[in-house]
């Protein structure tokens, strides 16, 4: 620095490059961040189909339980195996103590 307090032509020079590489640095710095961000898009709509489907299962599944589980199905079953209604006295109930 020069007595008057202004750079000389290689102080001037040394700004440029400096503020140059700053600014490339940055540069840098925001690609690498928009590729993350784009990475981490990517994942979350991934992860988002991945619960779509599995609450999908999760519903056929319920409305087959409910379907096996009918009155009907089991009235059919039952005749199947030959089973019928219980006679009285043979079905005992046990009490939780």
């Amino acid at each position: 620095m020069k007595k008057n307090g202004t750079l000389g032509a290689g102080g001037w020079m040394l700004g440029l490059v400096l503020s140059l590489l700053f600014s490339m640095v940055l540069g840098v710095a925001l690609i690498w961040l928009s590729i993350d961000r784009n990475d981490t898009a990517y994942t979350i709509h991934k992860m988002q189909k991945r619960v779509e489907e599995a609450r999908s299962h999760v519903n056929k599944l319920e409305v087959e339980r409910d379907s096996l589980l009918s009155p009907y199905v089991l009235g059919k079953k039952a005749e199947e195996l030959g089973m019928g209604m219980a006679d009285p006295g043979q079905v005992r109930r046990l009490e939780k103590q």
